[in-house]
């Protein structure tokens, strides 16, 4: 398959007009759209939510792969951005089983070429652990929607955080955001890591929250508390992406 090259990161349109003489004509020429790639698994933590809103404000076009599709030594096709998601698959220590091991090759491959890419939840993990980082198993499930400081914006969330494997170091990175036991936001050049879903919106933490079998009386205090939540949500996850596009290439 022959993909197109990646187009610039930031897309303009300049105008032209023709001579106050003739008949007013405007010719629009625009560049071509960024492409951001998504991997993610098919049926689970896929949905973009509040991600996609952003995307959409920023005229991406969206395009998907799979992690059952990936394949040792073929790396990810060409894109302005990689956005990695979350998933039930495992980094930590002692727990990481094949597949994910591919992955952290393929995201160290792409990384370390200066590529645009942002991982949430798994996908911050996978990138702390191409850092040379670790990530450590919990006895428990940390579930909770939190407020979450990071630069550049007076905004917190709140994000969902729901996860039983916490980043515990990743060596050469900036941490953005941080809590005692886990740093949560971080990024090293242009690939960065946010632990906090900064996508789920109340209506996918619930499919999410189901698609996984979770009980109704484990998820649904969150949603009921995303809900109310939900313009800060979106407001946050927007100003974060802002802000990461800032610093990227």
């Amino acid at each position: 398959m022959q993909y197109a090259e990646p187009s610039k990161w930031d897309p303009k349109i300049v105008g032209f007009l023709a001579t106050p003489t003739s008949r007013m004509r405007t010719r629009l020429y625009a560049q071509p759209v960024p492409t951001a790639l998504v991997l993610s698994e098919t049926n689970l933590a896929h949905e973009l939510g509040y991600v996609e809103d952003w995307l959409l404000e920023n005229n991406f076009t969206i395009e998907r792969i799979y992690r059952h599709d990936l394949v040792a030594g073929v790396p990810f096709p060409p894109a302005d951005l990689l956005i990695n998601m979350g998933s039930l698959s495992s980094v930590a220590s002692g727990y990481t089983q094949d597949p994910a091991l591919l992955e952290i090759d393929l995201v160290k491959d792409w990384t370390s070429q200066g590529n645009n890419y942002i991982g949430l939840c798994f996908g911050a993990q996978v990138l702390a652990v191409a850092f040379g980082g670790h990530v450590t198993r919990q006895a428990a499930v940390h579930k909770g929607v939190e407020e979450i400081d990071f630069p550049g914006s007076d905004q917190r969330g709140p994000w969902v955080r729901w996860h039983e494997d916490f980043i515990t170091d990743a060596p050469g990175v900036i941490i953005d955001s941080a809590v005692s036991e886990a740093i949560l936001i971080f990024h090293n050049g242009n690939a960065w890591g946010v632990q906090p879903h900064i996508e789920l919106t109340p209506e996918t933490l619930e499919r999410m929250a189901i698609g996984i079998e979770i009980p109704t009386e484990d998820y649904a205090p969150l949603v009921s508390q995303l809900g109310a939540n939900a313009a800060s949500a979106r407001a946050a996850t927007l100003a974060l992406l802002d802000h990461i596009r800032l610093n990227q290439a």
